[in-house]
């Protein structure tokens, strides 16, 4: 990379830092939550790789909010482990708004990047992508779409197929007497989360041995703010045999409930995301069959892979979804281990 490219890039991520640090955090559509970012995900919100050593190796820009949750940190730290691992000549910068993210697009495109990961604040950057699309630059969009702007490659998970496999695993475990069931979702982080209670209730529809008792709402995923919503649902089911949950931070404050409450008629909890810090829990709650299925932030690592694969010349589908995995005290050393989510990971 010639002396003055690397001088602007380093320009424009010094501006970047000191924008970021500015401007409040925007909570994100997906995973979203009030806890507070690690020490792990401020360190990776704005920084750039080393300059390949022959200085021409294609350039690629990774854009990401910044790191308000868990599950965005989390994917910072994956875009950010991934690209070194593959030895990929890269800029990552982490953004607090829309137009703070469409600002760093716009550096990224005068940086001369060849290929830009993006994981969107939300939809509103549609403009900003439409001008990565019109520099000729590729596109590689990860978890949330972009209005009408269509990107040359997409990469999501399953929000449909977590609710069927939660449903799945709540038959499973009830077994043929089934038992009484409470959905608990989380309306406010938007159609994500109405597709995976969806999913739940097609299952349900087809299980009469399920008795559905209801659905309650939480403000947001905040463990302290779903123990308040699900103490009152307690008081006011005596008997319930499983839970329906679309959201693993829900599930934390769903079992702090239930011990609190001293409550030992639940079988089984669902969950969605794939949080350490949820995983942590299954061994204190052995009575109950704690699960989590799965929309891990560490699929923005396939994103990062496929600009790997495109600069070497490799052929990659234009839409990637990664189906959910269901993870319980039985199979979560093996999920950790198999996608490489180290203690560091700060999700």
């Amino acid at each position: 990379m010639k002396k003055s490219l690397i001088l602007v890039v380093c320009i424009a991520l010094v501006v970047a830092m000191f924008a970021g640090c500015a401007a409040p955090a925007e909570t994100p559509s997906a995973e979203a939550s009030t806890e507070a970012s690690t020490e792990a995900s401020a360190e990776a919100s704005t920084e750039a790789s080393e300059p390949a050593a022959d200085g021409d190796a294609p350039l690629v820009g990774i854009s990401c909010p910044n790191d308000p949750t868990g599950w965005v940190a989390a994917a910072q730290w994956s875009a950010k482990t991934t690209a070194e691992e593959l030895g990929l000549n890269y800029v990552l910068a982490a953004s607090a708004n829309v137009n703070d993210q469409a600002n760093k697009i716009d550096e990224f495109i005068q940086m001369g990047c060849e290929y830009i990961v993006l994981l969107p604040v939300n939809d509103e950057l549609a403009v900003a992508a439409q001008k990565i699309k019109d520099a000729g630059i590729t596109l590689i969009d990860f978890d949330r779409t972009l209005g009408d702007v269509e990107p040359d490659y997409y990469v999501a998970g399953d929000n449909h197929g977590m609710g069927v496999a939660g449903g799945e695993y709540i038959v499973e475990k009830l077994g043929p007497e089934g038992g009484n069931v409470v959905i608990m979702n989380i309306p406010s982080y938007g159609a994500i989360f109405t597709e995976r209670a969806d999913g739940f209730k097609e299952v349900a529809a087809e299980h009469p041995e399920l008795n559905i008792l209801g659905e309650w709402a939480s403000d947001n995923g905040a463990p302290e703010t779903v123990l308040t919503v699900m103490t009152d649902v307690l008081t006011a089911n005596p008997e319930i045999d499983a839970i329906y949950s679309t959201d693993d931070e829900m599930s934390q404050g769903i079992l702090q409930a239930i011990k609190e409450a001293g409550r030992t008629d639940i079988k089984v909890i669902t969950g969605g995301g794939g949080a350490k810090t949820y995983f942590d829990m299954f061994d204190d709650f052995p009575d109950i069959w704690v699960s989590s299925q799965t929309y891990a932030p560490y699929m923005m690592s396939e994103a990062v892979k496929i600009a790997d694969k495109l600069i070497k010349g490799e052929e990659v589908e234009q839409t990637t979804i990664i189906p959910t995995t269901v993870v319980d005290r039985t199979n979560v050393e093996q999920y950790l281990t198999d996608n490489g989510i180290t203690e560091d990971a700060p999700y």
